[in-house]
């Protein structure tokens, strides 16, 4: 190869700017969140401890839910999805189901 037709491409071209292991996207998200729930809660009456810890409580769900895989955070909380497959049953309408019979349980209680 001739060394005229070989180009230097940059390697951070199409993605966003990290900050430490935080994207440049989730700071644009998270600094006015923070700066709306300190005010928010401020201007409710709260003193500055409170405001603060809202704000910061509402930055970290942004940045938690914000994330490159945010899926990682909602399975901790929702199970896992079940595995669906394709199955085939004989269909039975209802009328047919109690001509064949109905398989009685036994009451524990009585």
């Amino acid at each position: 190869m001739n060394p005229k037709e070989i180009k230097q491409v940059n390697q951070s071209l199409g993605k966003s700017a990290p900050i430490g292991i935080f994207t440049g996207f989730q700071f644009a998200v998270v600094i006015p969140l923070f700066g709306l729930g300190f005010f928010s809660s401020f201007a409710l009456g709260l003193n500055l401890a409170w405001s603060i810890l809202i704000g910061c409580w509402l930055s970290a769900t942004a940045l938690a839910l914000s994330g490159k895989k945010p899926h990682l955070f909602w399975s901790k909380i929702y199970p896992i999805v079940p595995l669906w497959s394709r199955g085939y049953t004989r269909y039975l309408t209802p009328q047919s189901k109690n001509r064949v019979g109905v398989k009685k349980i036994r009451n524990p209680w009585t």
